[in-house]
């Protein structure tokens, strides 16, 4: 598997999870707000090592794509900055949560298996990490959806083909 596909599986898996996210509030689940918790602790850790990999990977040999020739100056800047937020706000958002996760005043079993609180019963701090990780979250949100629109521009207005890199290639036919 080259290092492109392995990035391509790891931005689709980190998608996905994200989008769990923003889909399922734990907060909302009056049925059972404890197993939500858990599985949302056990999507995040999924995530914390998705987000690992990929950062891993970038500090390690840099981003795996460059801006295309088409762009024009401006674009070529927003692209790097973009994706550079992106590669330090996913670990930031991933580590509050751990963060968060591990300062709970109470029982936080990812998936209902894995301990992550240390019980330490500290509310203040529990609180504080809980808004910055809602926060960071809230940022990383406006980030991704700047870059689906920056890209989806660069499809369909552009026409610099740039979808063809990240998605796979049985989806192409679709992009003409």
């Amino acid at each position: 598997m080259t290092r492109r596909t392995a990035l391509k599986w790891l931005h689709w898996l980190a998608g996905a999870f994200i989008l769990y996210f923003v889909l399922v509030e734990p907060d909302e689940n009056t049925a059972d707000p404890g197993g939500a918790l858990s599985t949302h602790a056990g999507v995040g850790m999924l995530l914390g090592v998705v987000t690992f990999i990929w950062f891993v990977s970038y500090m390690k040999n840099g981003p795996v794509g460059r801006a295309g020739p088409k762009l024009p100056a401006w674009a070529k800047q927003v692209h790097f900055w973009m994706h550079r937020v992106l590669y330090i706000a996913l670990p930031i958002m991933v580590l509050s949560g751990a963060l968060t996760g591990m300062m709970a005043p109470y029982a936080i079993d990812a998936f209902g298996v894995v301990p992550l609180s240390l019980g330490i019963d500290i509310r203040w701090l529990h609180s504080l990490l809980e808004e910055l990780h809602e926060l960071a979250f809230d940022g990383l949100l406006i980030i991704i959806v700047v870059h689906i629109l920056f890209h989806l521009w660069r499809q369909f207005v552009l026409r610099d083909n740039a979808l063809r890199i990240i998605l796979p290639i049985k989806l192409h036919k679709y992009l003409k």
